[in-house]
C-alpha cells in the first residue's frame, strides 16, 4: 500500500508540474503565432491594398481589420485551450475540483503537436534560419513531451485510485 501512495503522489506531481508547463509553453505558442502574424502581414497588407482604388480602400481597410481580429481570436483561443488543459491537470493533482475534459483535449493537442512536427521537414532545408528552426523543434519536442506526461500520469493516477494498479 505505501508504494501505491508513493506512485500516486509522484504522477500527481508529474502532473501538477506538466500542468503548469502547459501554461508556461501557451506563452510559447502565443508568441510563436503573434511573431508569424506580424512577419507575414507587412507583405499582405502591402499586396492586398495595392489591389483597390481609391474608393474601395475604405471597404478594404474595414475587411483589413475584422481579419485582424479574428486572427487575434484564434491567438486567444489558442491560449485560452492551453490553460484549460493545464490549469485543470494541476488542479487534478491537487484533487481539487476540476473538468475532466483537460485529459481529451490534451490527447487531441498531443496527437496534432506530433503531426505537425512533418512541418519541420520542408523548414530544415532552409540553412539560413536553422537556429531558429533547431530552438522551435526543441520547444515542439518539450511541448509533445509535458503533454505525453500529462495523458500518462491522468491514467496511471486513475488507474491508482480504482485500484488496478
Amino acid at each position: 500500500m505505501n508504494s501505491d501512495a508513493c506512485a500516486l503522489r509522484r504522477y500527481e506531481d508529474n502532473l501538477n508540474v506538466c500542468g503548469i508547463g502547459v501554461v508556461i509553453l501557451s506563452a510559447w505558442d502565443v508568441f510563436k503565432l503573434v511573431m508569424q502574424f506580424l512577419t507575414k502581414m507587412k507583405d499582405f497588407a502591402g499586396d492586398f491594398f495595392d489591389q483597390f482604388g481609391e474608393e474601395e480602400k475604405g471597404y478594404a481597410l474595414g475587411f483589413f481589420i475584422v481579419l485582424i481580429v479574428v486572427i487575434l481570436l484564434v491567438i486567444a483561443l489558442v491560449f485560452l485551450l492551453h490553460a484549460y488543459i493545464g490549469l485543470n491537470a494541476s488542479r487534478a493533482a491537487k484533487r481539487l475540483p476540476c473538468k475532466k475534459g483537460y485529459y481529451v483535449w490534451a490527447v487531441i493537442l498531443l496527437v496534432l503537436s506530433v503531426l505537425s512536427l512533418f512541418a519541420y521537414v520542408d523548414k530544415i532545408r532552409n540553412l539560413e534560419e536553422i537556429d531558429t528552426i533547431v530552438a522551435s523543434f526543441i520547444i515542439d519536442l518539450t511541448f509533445i513531451y509535458i503533454l505525453g506526461t500529462i495523458v500518462i500520469s491522468t491514467r496511471r493516477i486513475k488507474a491508482l485510485k480504482n485500484g488496478q494498479m
